[in-house]
């Protein structure tokens, strides 16, 4: 077995000024036919052996080359290569050129398929990499050039990034012009012009239910507190010099904490309904049975503010007089 060479780098530009991803290197295919060509050329005569002991180490893709030593078409490559002479090498890869990716300034490759590799000369040159179309034909220089160029105007034109996001986010098509744009905008502009204008619209119209109602609301309020006022006047919760201090409060607090606090104050009984004459008294009294008395507890004040009362309803009842009574 031979030396491991480094198949591919992916921190190193090649010749064309992109590198190739090694997670982006399939190896299914390739490992069914792990064919080391003689410079890239397909042809069975220019098969030297195959490739072995594929890896990945850091940055590196390494392989070793297992050579077939009794082919003469390509005994004096093997020779060289043994030799220390030739030390090159290079992949070709099937590829889709929507792989080509611009990532830190810099055009990768970031996904291919190992088609073959082979024994070149001078790994720098314009062979160190072959790229091969979905046909299977190698490309040439040139066009892997302008393939490389295309993907590197993402890095010299960030107008077309900025074009391409600005189509994406208003949802046109992929070939959408400027005036398409311009267009599709302007029609952004107007609906929300519209909709602008039907907002504050509806916004204006919701205002004046709403301060209808509030207006509503406060005039009943000062109503009812007026109303309560005046009657707090009439039943002495307050007298007229407490009013204009009420009435001060509520222009600050609002007419509920008016109420609140009128609503809150006891109303004064009128003395003349608590009093009584004793002869309205007594009259009360006429109406109720002696067992009606002494179950409310009268008899006993009878008996000490009123006796001849109580000696008269004691001799209706028992049909004499009590003793132990004081006239």
């Amino acid at each position: 077995m031979q030396k491991s060479f480094v198949l591919n780098d992916e921190t190193q530009l090649n010749n064309y000024g992109f590198r190739v991803l090694n997670a982006g290197i399939s190896l299914e295919r390739f490992k069914e036919n792990p064919v080391c060509l003689n410079d890239h050329r397909n042809n069975t005569k220019d098969v030297l052996g195959t490739w072995t002991d594929l890896k990945f180490e850091g940055s590196q893709f390494l392989g070793s080359p297992d050579f077939d030593t009794e082919d003469p078409e390509g005994k004096e490559v093997v020779r060289k290569v043994k030799a220390g002479k030739i030390k090159g090498c290079s992949l070709g890869f099937d590829f889709n050129p929507e792989d080509f990716h611009v990532i830190n300034d810099e055009v990768v490759l970031i996904k291919c398929e190992l088609k073959e590799i082979s024994i070149v000369a001078v790994p720098s040159n314009s062979k160190t990499i072959t790229l091969y179309n979905t046909e299977g034909k190698q490309l040439s220089a040139s066009e892997i050039e302008s393939l490389c160029l295309s993907a590197q105007e993402q890095i010299f034109n960030p107008k077309d990034i900025i074009m391409k996001n600005v189509i994406s986010h208003l949802q046109l098509s992929d070939n959408a012009t400027e005036v398409d744009v311009l267009k599709a905008i302007q029609a952004i502009e107007l609906k929300y012009s519209t909709e602008t204008t039907q907002l504050k619209t509806e916004k204006a119209e919701l205002k004046a239910k709403y301060d209808a109602v509030i207006e509503t609301q406060t005039a009943e309020l000062k109503a009812k507190y007026e109303a309560e006022r005046d009657a707090a006047i009439k039943d002495g919760r307050i007298d007229e010099a407490g009013k204009a201090p009420i009435d001060e409060m509520v222009l600050k607090s609002g007419y509920e904490q008016g109420l609140k606090l009128l609503e809150t104050l006891p109303k004064r009984e009128p003395i003349a309904g608590k009093l009584e004459t004793p002869a309205a008294q007594l009259a009360a009294l006429d109406k109720m049975s002696w067992q009606e008395l002494d179950r409310g507890n009268h008899l006993g004040k009878l008996r000490a503010d009123n006796p001849d009362y109580y000696v008269q309803r004691f001799e209706q009842q028992f049909g004499k007089k009590p003793t132990n009574v004081k006239n």
